[in-house]
């Protein structure tokens, strides 16, 4: 018998993938086209994306007996999500939308299949720590619940049925490129945690100072603003009140907290892959001679660009892990 939270698990993914399907089969053949904000696929692309590997996932490498902390490690070593998921999506360009829609109805088949045959024996393994960044890990268990995937890339077709979008690719600077990874992978682990939060838990207090969880994401999403003007800071394009808004921090944090306050998980995501991507268009602007310039911090501190690119994914991932506890894994686990 498979261990609760296995089963739950199948139950979350099972509802959000019921959902994500009987959306994809009311897009009209124009809808499939549509750009995706803020990136560069289409409705097609993300459709492609979603459907994953149709591989058994971690439950497969747990059954295998091969998912030990050390293979974790390794496998976290040097990977871009960015390289896998274009690969996967370019090798699936030339299928027809009645083939996506048919592998994506069988996409977690596998997966679901070797959740539930996981055992008692399993348990310690599911205990194992995954590291996914600065202050922010979860637990093997908690890849068992791939839901929260389901419900992230619905919102994204729902985005893009409402949006007017038209793609922008951005360059970086060679001295930048190396670290944008890090910058994509704390947007993604974020997004993660947003849509892993479970719906009985946002108002609950999720830090000592009052915050809740909901208060928490709603930090993050209103943040991308702030950094875009310490940004700027390094290319003398942000003026002194700018500066001086952002830099009373007590002030900046309860305005835009508050008035985000009853905003959807929806809304949230939204506002922060809007903001997130107009940070990218303001470090594509940085050339490798000024991302020496300083960056002005609240503190009256200075880094220079190219290291506050580091402190700005960091400060993504620790709230990101702040909102572990309030996941839908560990109101089970």
């Amino acid at each position: 018998m498979p261990p609760p939270i296995a089963e739950a698990a199948v139950e979350d993914l099972t509802r959000s993938h019921r959902e994500l399907l009987r959306l994809v089969d009311s897009l009209s053949e124009k809808d499939w086209e549509r750009p995706v904000p803020y990136g560069e696929w289409t409705v097609k692309d993300l459709v492609a994306h979603v459907t994953g590997d149709m591989s058994p996932g971690w439950a497969g490498l747990i059954l295998a007996g091969v998912l030990t902390p050390q293979f974790i490690v390794e496998m976290g070593k040097g990977y871009d999500a960015r390289t896998a998921n274009a690969a996967n999506v370019e090798e699936r360009k030339r299928w027809t939308r009645e083939d996506l829609r048919q592998m994506l109805f069988e996409a977690h088949d596998a997966m679901i299949d070797a959740a539930l045959r996981l055992v008692e024996s399993h348990l310690p393994v599911l205990e194992y720590v995954v590291p996914m960044g600065p202050e922010y890990e979860l637990k093997v268990s908690d890849f068992l619940w791939r839901g929260w995937h389901d419900r992230q890339h619905a919102d994204d077709i729902a985005r893009a049925l409402g949006t007017e979008w038209a793609p922008k690719e951005l360059t970086f600077a060679p001295e930048l490129e190396r670290k944008m990874r890090w910058v994509v992978l704390s947007q993604d682990t974020f997004l993660r945690a947003l849509y892993s939060v479970a719906d009985d838990a946002w108002e609950e207090q999720a830090l000592s100072d009052g915050w809740t969880y909901h208060d928490v994401a709603a930090h993050v999403s209103s943040n991308e603003v702030r950094l875009q003007t310490r940004l700027r800071s390094a290319l003398g394009e942000a003026s002194p009140q700018e500066l001086a808004t952002v830099n009373d921090i007590e002030a900046w944090n309860e305005t835009t907290v508050t008035e985000r306050r009853g905003r959807s998980v929806r809304q949230i995501a939204n506002e922060f892959e809007a903001g997130r991507f107009g940070t990218m268009q303001v470090l594509s602007r940085f050339t490798g001679e000024t991302l020496g310039n300083a960056v002005k911090r609240g503190d009256g501190s200075t880094v220079p660009a190219a290291e506050f690119v580091k402190l700005l994914s960091r400060h993504t991932s620790v709230h990101a892990g702040q909102l572990v506890p309030a996941g839908r894994a560990r109101r089970v686990g």
